[in-house]
């Protein structure tokens, strides 16, 4: 007779050994990844020019008390009235409009005044520099005309030159020598604060061109010669 023997391992064959169960079971949570942060990289762009501003441009030697050694400083009562009659001359002719009424008004009203004062400021020069007085003078008053009509600034140059002549209007005839000490920062005021936007922008593009190996820039020859400091040597 033939015995037949069972394996008890054939009577386990429905189970699954644990170590395999624990193979088939919930996968473990997997950690997500961490969130990749984008970093912006600043870029250190060349400073941009003041509007109308051109490399190369030098404006008036810094006083040291944040202003700028302008045609303007360190003027008599007489000459101080004469470089405003200028600033105003200069705005007519490059502004134009209601500012030609307003000057040619500002000439009538004031005509005795300004012929004094004229005469004033000639007997300076005279005074001062002897027979060679008129060419002293002519290239004085070449430089005070170059700084009242620099370009960047011309249109709030402009505003405050309207600004000015409408004040002027009220004026009595002897009360312009007064008003000039007065209006005369104010109608400069425009191409002060050009001076100064200027010099930060320079200081700004040395530090630009020293990070990036670039050669500075410097002062053009040809705006150099237009001398825009004090009005007298």
């Amino acid at each position: 007779m033939i015995r037949i023997v069972v394996c008890a391992a054939a009577a386990s064959l429905g189970s699954v050994p644990v170590a395999a169960q624990d193979m088939l079971g919930a996968p473990a949570a997997i950690a997500a990844p961490a969130p990749v942060v984008a970093v912006a990289l600043v870029e250190d762009a060349e400073p941009a020019l003041p509007k109308g501003g051109s490399p190369g441009f030098e404006p008036p030697a810094p006083d040291g008390a944040g202003g700028y050694l302008t045609p303007n400083r360190g003027l008599s009562g007489e000459e101080t009235t004469w470089h405003l009659r200028v600033a105003l001359n200069v705005a007519a002719l490059g502004c134009r409009g209601a500012l030609v009424d307003g000057y040619n008004a500002l000439l009538t009203t004031h005509k005795a005044a300004l012929a004094a004062t004229a005469d004033a400021v000639t007997m300076r020069y005279k005074a001062r520099f002897g027979q060679g007085w008129q060419a002293q003078h002519d290239d004085a008053m070449t430089r005070l005309y170059n700084f009242w009509a620099l370009p960047p600034a011309q249109g709030a140059f402009c505003a405050a030159a309207q600004a000015v002549l409408a004040e002027a209007a009220t004026l009595a005839p002897d009360a312009l020598p007064g008003f000039a000490a007065t209006a005369l920062p104010r109608i400069e005021a425009p191409l002060v604060a050009f001076f100064a936007d200027y010099d930060r922008w320079r200081t700004a593009h040395a530090g630009w061109a020293v990070r990036h190996a670039r050669a500075p820039i410097v002062a053009v020859a040809a705006v150099t010669r237009m001398r825009m400091g004090p009005a007298e040597p």
